[in-house]
């Protein structure tokens, strides 16, 4: 994959950057970027990748932003249309820029994260997710702090070096969406060390995500500087376009199937389960839509890697946090992803979660486990199940909150394993058929394939 991407990256990048001024992204204000004091920022895991061959640097990028408003009603088919309302909001934020320092392990795509302060503060969920992935392809990765309140909670942490940072509102968040993009193409002498980046995808969380089905339905059509978005973990519909904007979102959206650049949006069990009518969303040629069985909106995985920049103590829940790989099928989406932009190869299409016909719940198996859906071979060969509720002790909103949306995992007895798998290797081919199968049908990369037997090596089934 990443010899295939160094080619592209050759082929594509003059055109590219030729073709930019006749672009409607022509008409994004242009950012300024300033460089900010090495190392001791918010996020900062240079400990971690300067050994792994990668650089964490902090920028600040600062300009005048637009604020938008629908032009028409905001429909569920997601086929919005808006227009520029002001463009004299000042601003001044941190750009969190993680890329290969060596130029030739560079794969030409820039990962841009809206970074998510549903906590109070930013948080780099897609590199905690998919910083393997990012590390062995070579990706360069962009965190953006585009809301207030992940300002503030910088200034909060570090009161000296984000005391010049200047969010005055949200409204302005799209617009820095697009500016930062822009900077990114064309100011990568600063940004990227010189690396020449040839796609740019656009990629968040929950409270991310859906500003982000806000961004691909209403602002993409408009600006155009953005190749490909990740949307996952998001809710049923968008966000206003702005505070003062008398046109509501509708109460459930999809992405618009007229997309004009690829759109992947990945849900977990947890967030299916909220809702009623995003998992309806039809595939296109544009659209790809995928429900993980057994996964919850955070999970062990991702909460292990946050808490090695959190400033807060890990929570203890009342249960074991969810086990279920959903990481690696966010990694598979991005390799897709690339094929996609790059070549128009459309990526495989997935069986949704089962629901009762009457009242839209999620049908489960004798286990616990939920049936349909994009499966992973923990699912289909099982040691556990994989819940969608948890708790805590705690009387802090912040460790509830975390508990609530972790999920849990529930071993299995030494009793039911062993009425399951007769031994360690009857589980590991049976484990090994499904992983093959997931490997098969797109889901897995073989990176992940190879870890996950790796993993179902050593699993805790009675000899």
């Amino acid at each position: 994959m990443k010899t295939f991407i160094h080619r592209a990256q050759r082929a594509l990048a003059a055109a590219l950057l030729a073709a930019g001024a006749a672009t409607s992204y022509a008409a994004v204000p242009q950012a300024a970027i300033q460089p900010a004091p090495v190392g001791g920022h918010f996020l900062d895991r240079s400990a971690a990748l300067n050994p792994q061959g990668y650089t964490d640097r902090e920028f600040w990028i600062s300009g005048l932003a637009r604020t938008y408003r629908a032009s028409s009603t905001l429909r569920s088919d997601g086929k919005w249309s808006a227009y520029v309302y002001s463009s004299s909001t000042p601003y001044n934020t941190p750009l969190l820029v993680r890329r290969p320092s060596d130029p030739s392990k560079f794969n030409g795509i820039v990962i841009l994260e809206w970074l998510n302060v549903s906590s109070g503060y930013v948080l780099d969920i897609d590199w905690a997710n998919s910083r393997e992935e990012f590390i062995r392809q070579g990706y360069a990765y962009v965190g953006l702090t585009n809301q207030r309140v992940g300002l503030e909670g910088s200034k909060e942490k570090n009161p000296t070096r984000y005391a010049q940072g200047n969010l005055p509102n949200d409204d302005i968040s799209y617009d820095i969406l697009s500016q930062t993009a822009k900077a990114i193409r064309d100011q990568y002498g600063v940004l990227l060390g010189g690396l020449v980046p040839n796609k740019i995808f656009a990629t968040g969380h929950s409270q991310s995500a859906i500003r982000l089905v806000t961004y691909v339905n209403a602002i993409q059509p408009l600006e155009r500087v953005i190749d490909g978005f990740v949307i996952h973990g998001r809710g049923d519909s968008g966000f206003k376009l702005s505070s003062g904007d008398f046109r509501g979102t509708p109460s459930s959206t999809v992405i618009r199937a007229d997309a004009s650049h690829p759109v992947f949006q990945l849900q977990a069990e947890m967030d299916v389960n909220s809702q009623s009518e995003t998992s309806k969303a039809v595939d296109g040629p544009k659209v790809r839509y995928w429900e993980v069985a057994g996964s919850t909106h955070t999970d062990e995985y991702m909460l292990s890697s946050l808490q090695e920049v959190s400033t807060r103590p890990r929570v203890v829940c009342d249960k074991p946090a969810n086990r279920m790989p959903f990481y690696r099928v966010q990694n598979a989406v991005y390799s897709h992803l690339v094929r996609w932009s790059i070549n128009g190869v459309l990526p495989p299409t997935a069986p949704r979660i089962t629901r009762s016909t009457l009242l839209g719940r999620i049908q489960r198996d004798s286990y616990g486990n939920a049936l349909g859906g994009l499966r992973l071979p923990e699912i289909d060969v099982p040691i556990a199940t994989y819940g969608l509720d948890n708790s805590t002790s705690s009387s802090e909103f912040l460790d509830r909150f975390a508990c609530t949306t972790c999920g849990s995992t529930t071993v299995f007895t030494a009793t039911r394993l062993g009425s399951l798998y007769s031994s360690r290797d009857d589980y590991y081919n049976k484990y090994k058929a499904a992983a093959d199968r997931a490997l098969q049908a797109g889901y897995l990369l073989p990176a992940d394939h190879a870890k996950a037997l790796a993993e179902a090596r050593i699993a805790p089934i009675p000899r």
